[in-house]
């Protein structure tokens, strides 16, 4: 990588207003874990696609921007079960069949069984 092209990373980093750590010793930038997406589409807006170790630059905006959903896409296919977007609904939707089970057998069975049988225990 060049020196203009490390200078120009920077420059969008500081107009993105992301914080950032540089390691001069071992030629390295830290980005802080949330903000590190954004600094990610920001790169990608100026050419700059980053799979770490491999940075690529793109003379040509879209084909950068293509490259970086692709990017985004794999991640999400390949990623782990919780990190997939309908993997809280479908918790939520156990949770309540769950819970809806509980009521029924809590409360539910014993009241029809005491309206059905009436006072025959006694």
């Amino acid at each position: 990588m060049r020196l203009v092209d490390s200078v120009e990373i920077l420059d969008v980093l500081d107009q993105e207003d992301i914080k950032y750590y540089s390691d001069v010793k071992n030629h390295m930038l830290y980005v802080d874990r949330r903000k590190s997406d954004l600094a990610r589409v920001a790169l990608a807006k100026r050419g700059f696609v980053i799979e770490y170790p491999k940075i690529t630059k793109h003379s040509d905006l879209n084909e950068a921007y293509d490259e970086f959903i692709k990017q985004q896409k794999e991640k999400e296919v390949n990623g782990k079960v919780w990190e997939h977007p309908a993997f809280l609904q479908l918790v939520k939707l156990v949770v309540g069949g769950l819970v809806i089970i509980v009521l029924i057998l809590a409360v539910v069975r014993p009241m029809l069984r005491q309206l059905l049988l009436g006072d025959k225990d006694e």
